[in-house]
């Protein structure tokens, strides 16, 4: 299918001979593609990185969560103390 685009990306498998052209050549493919820094950093596994930001996501939901209610504890507490102090005897 001549003219047809791709997504497959074809780089040369080493043959064993001549190294120093096929690994040029190899680099040079991977970068023009946005891929060599995979090759020299690795990737990440997305689902446990997701899991540990979901994590630490709840974690801070709750700290809040418990942070309000503490807080309005606080402010029900005097307010139906000044409403007790107030009320006639």
């Amino acid at each position: 299918m001549a003219g047809s685009s791709t997504s497959e990306l074809r780089t040369p498998v080493f043959n064993g001979e001549n190294y120093e052209f096929w690994s040029i050549r190899k680099k040079t493919i991977l970068k023009s593609h946005g891929l060599w820094d995979l090759v020299e950093h690795g990737c990440n596994d997305p689902d446990s990185k997701k899991e540990k930001e979901i994590e630490e996501t709840k974690d801070a939901e709750k700290s809040t969560l418990a942070q309000l209610l503490m807080k309005d504890a606080r402010a029900l507490g005097s307010k139906v103390l000044s409403q007790i102090n107030s009320s006639p005897e």
